[in-house]
Order: C-alpha cells, then structure tokens, then sequence
C-alpha cells in the first residue's frame, strides 16, 4: 500500500511550487508573486450590482497587478 500524502506535505510542495520570485518594478526589490481573488461590484443599467470575480497575480510587497 502506498504512504498517504499529509496535508503539510502538500502545502510544503505548492509553496515550492509556488515560490516565484521577481523584482518589482516600483520598489526595486525582490519579492513573491502570490495569487488572490478580485471581486468587482458593477452597478448595471437596472440599478441593481454584478459581482465580477477573477484570479489575479500580484505583487507581495505592493499587490499591484503582475505583468510578465
């Protein structure tokens, strides 16, 4: 039988994964790229608001949007 895999384990290996980084452009330091949820309210021709969500990479030390 082949060894569960821990939830620690898992995080440990996205972190790795994960661990992007770059130098940003308005601090001329080194940080991380990160991914967050964006949720705009967009007021509609009815009156009545829409939620738009997206996914987003962003700069750790100033979360402004990542542009490769």
């Amino acid at each position: 039988m082949a060894k569960q895999q821990t939830f620690a384990d898992k995080a440990n290996k996205l972190a790795k994964k994960s661990d992007n980084l770059v130098i940003c452009p308005d601090t001329n330091k080194e940080t991380r790229i990160i991914s967050v949820r964006m949720v705009d309210a967009v007021k509609t021709g009815k009156g009545t608001y829409k939620f738009l969500d997206r996914n987003m990479k962003v700069y750790e030390s100033t979360y402004k949007p990542y542009t490769p």
